[in-house]
């Protein structure tokens, strides 16, 4: 049904490249094939330039915590985190 390119990314593995421990990905079965996002590491490295935080957190033009995953976490839910 899919081709085997499509297969041989879901099979794929990778080691951080900053750390070396294994990274890992987010990935979603959409109904129609599964999709996934950038390898990331919790030393902050990404696969992902746009998502790389390994100097640091990073804010988008939002205010949106970009993590080394692909995802953002709103300001709101940082600041009930921290208890403010």
């Amino acid at each position: 049904m899919f081709s085997e390119s499509y297969y041989a990314e879901l099979r794929r593995k990778m080691n951080c490249l900053r750390c070396g421990t294994p990274a890992s990905r987010d990935e979603v079965d959409n109904g129609v094939g599964i999709q996934v996002g950038p390898f990331g590491c919790p030393c902050g490295w990404s696969e992902d330039a746009d998502y790389d935080v390994s100097d640091g957190p990073r804010l988008d033009e939002h205010g949106n915590q970009i993590d080394q995953w692909g995802g953002l976490t709103p300001p709101q839910i940082l600041e009930s985190e921290l208890g403010r």
